[in-house]
């Protein structure tokens, strides 16, 4: 009961924007039912990797078995009645308790590295099932289309982090929600999709240099649009100081870990693109969006470590600036594998070693990569931490 509480407290309530469906489904959900039991088994996952606690992974398994079992016995009722010519749709409850138990999968196996898990897309690609078998005038309700949503963002970036192309049903369900979505955030994973798709075609050498640098230029110009139409209010304010632990004598403050997450998210993408050209066209500016664009993933870096910096920030970390510190690890491990600033890359060692002193395990970890072993890439790195997990 504590790990569920402190799951639903912490992490739902107060960390990510995708869970808004669950509480009014848990008002209705049987006790013993198969949502239930996910969020139970997704509450000791969460209490193990936050609290450093695998003691808790047999109970938090013994959960996820009957989570399971719930959920293919609802998917089965449906199928029987379908074949007996009753026509009766998988409901909400059971799709939100698959990417539950997709939640549970990011983490539980995220340190199994190298390689993912055969788990890692399957309850996605279970979810992008069940979506896909709802018409899509389902999406004018509210719940439908947050779950629908929440399975498309989730499925685009475990794509990405296993590696794999975006399969053409994900594409047009993206295509039928963007009706009905319309943010920030949306319009990054439709460009994810894309970039996601060019890393697949490079990988297997099916574009010249040529066609390359045509197609990343033109994304880099996308992501640069998309991110200066960020809404106002998730803009950052300045504040100048001189601390050890700010670059440049200065930090930003965002009104919300989210939209931290959500500029990061752009900025990762223009630095792959920046890399992409520097490699192809090393006469190219790409320097100068480098500079740019990793000096602000350091900026926005304090606002999370500092006591002063906002009011709810406390030493030793809160649980909640745990998180928010993880949600930026990817974004500082990217910033110091493409600069050329060896002081900005020494800026960004420290800081991780800052954190890893202050309970964030993960940090050190990244800081290993970072020094010994750069050439990694970031989506490895985004698994290696659990991000897949703890996206906000």
């Amino acid at each position: 009961m504590v790990s569920r509480n402190a799951f639903l407290c912490l992490y739902i309530d107060r960390y990510p924007y995708g869970f808004d469906s669950l509480a009014p489904l848990l008002v209705t959900a049987p006790v013993s039912g198969h949502l239930q039991a996910s969020v139970g088994a997704v509450g000791l996952a969460f209490m193990a990797l936050r609290l450093n606690r695998p003691d808790l992974t047999p109970l938090a398994n013994r959960q996820y078995l009957v989570a399971i079992q719930g959920v293919r016995q609802a998917i089965g009722i449906s199928q029987q009645l379908a074949s007996n010519g009753t026509h009766k749709i998988v409901g909400d409850d059971t799709l939100q308790s698959v990417l539950l138990l997709d939640l549970y999968e990011k983490l539980t196996m995220h340190h199994q590295l190298p390689g993912l898990p055969g788990s890692w897309l399957s309850h996605l690609q279970g979810a992008l099932g069940v979506v896909q078998s709802r018409p899509s005038t389902d999406f004018r309700n509210l719940t439908t289309c947050q779950l629908a949503g929440r399975t498309v963002i989730a499925l685009t970036i475990s794509c990405g982090a296993a590696g794999v192309p975006i399969p053409e049903a994900l594409q047009e369900v993206r295509q039928d929600l963007d009706s009905y979505i319309r943010n920030s955030k949306w319009t990054f994973i439709s460009l994810l999709m894309t970039i996601v798709n060019l890393r697949d075609r490079m990988r297997s050498n099916l574009l010249a240099s040529d066609e390359i640098l045509t197609q990343v230029y033109e994304l880099q110009d996308q992501l640069a649009l998309a991110e200066s139409k960020v809404p106002r209010s998730w803009r950052p304010h300045r504040v100048n100081s001189h601390q050890k632990l700010i670059f440049d004598h200065y930090y930003d403050v965002y009104p919300s870990h989210y939209a931290t997450q959500v500029f990061n998210a752009f900025r990762i993408l223009r630095l792959e693109m920046c890399s992409i050209i520097r490699n192809l066209h090393p006469s190219s500016s790409a320097g100068e969006t480098i500079n740019q664009v990793t000096r602000e993933i350091c900026g926005a870096v304090p606002q999370f470590i500092l006591p002063e910096a906002r009011p709810e920030n406390t030493m030793p970390f809160s649980p909640l600036q745990m998180l928010e510190c993880r949600g930026i690890l990817t974004a500082l491990y990217a910033a110091g594998q493409i600069t050329t600033d060896l002081y900005l890359r020494e800026w960004i060692l420290e800081c991780l070693a800052y954190m890893a002193e202050n309970g964030i395990k993960t940090a050190q970890d990244v800081g290993h990569t970072l020094a010994f072993t750069p050439e990694v890439d970031y989506w490895t790195v985004f698994a290696m931490v659990g991000s897949c997990g703890i996206t906000a």
